[in-house]
């Protein structure tokens, strides 16, 4: 008898879209982008989650798009940001013409959602808004505030086996191949601040920090409420905050050395068992040598001098930092 988990299909991956995007101007100050798109999209159903079935599913989506961009005096400038879009399907998350940022704020992704949690996802949506203010000062002080809200659903169905159980508790064939469906619901809030200052023709100086709220929602449409209630929806929550300052020391020779200071802060709520959250500082130093006309330069440093390892969820967006103290060698060249 062919095992449950023996399969060999050919499936196939069609997108169509079309989009049409126009920018008016009505004074130089003053920018307005709007758009519209439509995807068509038919992929292979629960191929990244096996056992897989020998079917296909389709999604079609409308899109709006919004953006301005307006400097009501000398170096201020406010921009904000509204889209929706679909996402991709394996290789089609790589490609693709339409513009991928409105106003500066992205609004194409691989995934909102962190794929150290979810895995790899196919074709979600993507609701997206962000608001930008920023200014740079005759002192030499640039400061801005930014604030964005992503939201990503996806509706996709993850393999399983259906099997029988005899009077005896135990499993009787026939064991077949099929799929569940599960609801993802993503939403992030982000809140960043950022502060910088140049003291002379040598020094600058600068801070942030940002904090981000995720919230992710697990619903499993075929699983009763009443035999498992933390399987069929659950949810869990975290938030992080980070913060970055840094000094940065430029001769005119070429020679610069910085020191970077990193500091977040974690809390999570919804796991099961509970998940602590973290506290961390890290510090990173480097030295080097600029070459003549931006031909590159060749940088030493040490990376986190605290010796501080952490474990932050990855339910919330960071980039990934180095868990030990860490020597960094480099040689950049431009041409």
């Amino acid at each position: 008898m062919m095992p449950a988990a023996a399969q060999d299909f050919n499936t196939t991956l069609n997108r169509e879209t079309f989009y049409i995007y126009d920018t008016w101007r009505p004074f130089r100050s003053l920018s307005i982008t709007g758009g519209v798109a439509y995807d068509h999209l038919q992929y292979p159903t629960d191929y990244r989650n096996p056992p897989i079935l020998n079917s296909k599913s389709s999604r079609d989506h409308i899109s709006p798009k919004a953006g301005v961009i307006w400097n009501p005096s000398g170096n201020l400038f406010l921009r904000g940001a509204y889209t929706r879009s679909l996402g991709g399907v394996s290789f089609d998350e790589s490609v693709g013409l339409e513009p991928n940022q409105v106003a500066g704020f992205n609004q194409v992704f691989r995934s909102i959602i962190s794929e150290s949690i979810v895995g790899s996802v196919a074709a979600p949506t993507y609701e997206n808004a962000g608001l930008l203010i920023e200014d740079k000062f005759p002192t030499g002080t640039y400061a801005g505030i930014q604030a964005t809200f992503l939201k990503s659903d996806v509706d996709r169905r993850l393999g399983v086996f259906d099997a029988s159980l005899n009077s005896l508790g135990r499993i009787t064939p026939p064991i077949v191949s099929s799929s569940t469906p599960e609801l993802l619901e993503y939403e992030e809030e982000n809140l960043s601040l950022t502060f910088n200052q140049l003291v002379g023709d040598e020094w600058s100086f600068g801070a942030r920090y940002q904090v981000a709220f995720s919230d992710l929602q697990t619903i499993f449409k075929d699983v009763p409420r009443s035999v498992a209630p933390t399987l069929a929806d659950s949810r869990q929550k975290a938030t992080l905050h980070q913060g970055q300052i840094f000094a940065l020391y430029n001769h005119p020779c070429g020679f610069f050395g910085s020191i970077e200071g990193y500091w977040a802060r974690q809390s999570n709520v919804g796991y099961t068992p509970d998940i602590p959250g973290d506290d961390i500082f890290q510090l990173n130093v480097y030295v080097g040598y600029r070459l003549r006309r931006n031909f590159g330069d060749i940088t030493i440093g040490f990376l986190n001098l605290t010796d501080k390892d952490y474990k932050l969820n990855p339910l919330n967006y960071y980039n990934e930092l180095p868990r030990n103290r860490t020597l960094l060698v480099r040689a950049r060249l431009n041409f």
